[in-house]
């Protein structure tokens, strides 16, 4: 038996993610606004995306995966661009890029030991000219 990971787009252009042994079923339940609270709301639904995995695991598995992407990457996922998912998967996160340009150094990580000295205190890095 076949289960299919499937992509809804919703009216307000946001994403559902599911998955199914039966994808006929499962649109019928969504378009009654019986499929899920998510998708009662924001109807008409229009499928996007549906690929068949052999066991529910994988099906699952690959959900949850894209159920943690951006946007970005759903979408290069859905139009097959395998070299976009790729190098989506591979950029830094807002908070990275944000930190790059920062000008004050990160906090000096430290914990206390038992008796109230502080283990692993360290200046921040100094960046040389060298």
């Amino acid at each position: 038996m076949d289960f299919v990971l499937y992509i809804l787009e919703c009216a307000d252009g946001s994403f559902y993610i599911g998955h199914t042994d039966n994808l006929d079923k499962r649109m019928e339940q969504h378009d009654e606004g019986k499929g899920c609270a998510y998708t009662a709301v924001r109807r008409p639904l229009k499928l996007i995306h549906a690929e068949a995995f052999e066991t529910r695991i994988e099906a699952l598995a690959m959900e949850r995966k894209l159920k943690g992407w951006s946007r970005a990457k759903k979408l290069a996922y859905i139009a097959g661009d395998w070299g976009a998912v790729s190098t989506l998967a591979k950029g830094r996160h807002r908070h990275q890029c944000a930190r790059q340009g920062a000008s004050t150094a990160p906090a000096a990580r430290a914990t206390l030991s038992a008796n109230g000295d502080v283990a692993g205190a360290h200046e921040p890095d100094q960046e040389s000219d060298a």
